[in-house]
């Protein structure tokens, strides 16, 4: 598949058929987690039935924080953003025929997203029948570019674990990665060598099973050494850096 390149949110399944020959599933978490340029949400969509299906792309909602983001639909090349209905129905490239699937084939669409600031953006589209668009599951896409900057680098996971910043000492911004089995309410905060809380990363933030790695700046601290404690769900654990400037 050709891609743009993009990071952000996969969210909540609004699925609505009349048939259950198309399957349209998000690749990872419900909401892609990115930071400002290029970002991505992946699905796969699969025939399920026995015969061939002839389908398109309806970007049905395109929810977006600001008039600078953009988002795009990617399957088989990535169309411009103004295009909604993939393959284009349009005059403008075609009309071009719609994706043929064979019984139980499986292809991958992408959500590519323009991010150049923060923001939250939520990306309804309809997966339909060409010749019965009656008969379509829908999919979320979210994205979320924070200020933290919360990547979702995998969505497998065996256990909890925090790793050891990197780089370490660091002089202003650091690396923290951490890995969470299952679906859960996680906080993240750093705190100086007398317990005093310095930033927060994660407010009891949800989210889904998976490796994820943020940043921390110390830019307005002064040289010492902290300590960042991961909570997640029954799960705590504390780590120590040193930042020297």
């Amino acid at each position: 598949m050709k891609k743009f390149l993009f990071t952000f949110s996969f969210f909540l399944i609004t699925c609505v058929t009349a048939s259950s020959q198309l399957v349209f599933e998000r690749v990872g978490g419900d909401t892609t987690y990115g930071s400002t340029g290029a970002n991505y949400a992946y699905a796969y969509f699969t025939n399920s039935g026995s015969s061939p299906v002839s389908v398109r792309f309806d970007r049905v909602q395109d929810q977006l924080p600001n008039a600078s983001w953009t988002s795009s639909i990617c399957v088989g090349l990535c169309y411009a953003p103004f295009i909604s209905v993939v393959p284009d129905t349009s005059t403008i490239n075609g009309p071009e025929p719609p994706v043929t699937i064979m019984p139980g084939e499986r292809d991958t669409m992408d959500i590519t997203f323009d991010a150049p600031n923060l923001g939250i953006a939520h990306i309804i589209v309809r997966m339909y029948k060409d010749d019965e668009p009656s008969v379509y599951v829908e999919r979320d896409f979210v994205l979320n570019v924070n200020t933290v900057g919360i990547n979702n680098i995998s969505t497998q996971a065996e256990n909890y674990t925090l790793s050891q910043n990197y780089p370490n000492p660091f002089n202003p911004v650091t690396n923290i990665e951490f890995s969470i089995p299952r679906s859960e309410n996680v906080t993240l905060k750093v705190y100086d060598i007398l317990g005093n809380e310095v930033s927060v990363l994660l407010n009891n933030e949800k989210l889904n099973s998976g490796s994820y790695k943020t940043n921390f700046s110390g830019n307005s601290l002064t040289s010492g050494i902290y300590y960042y404690k991961l909570t997640a769900g029954s799960f705590s654990d504390t780590k120590k850096m040193m930042l020297i400037k």
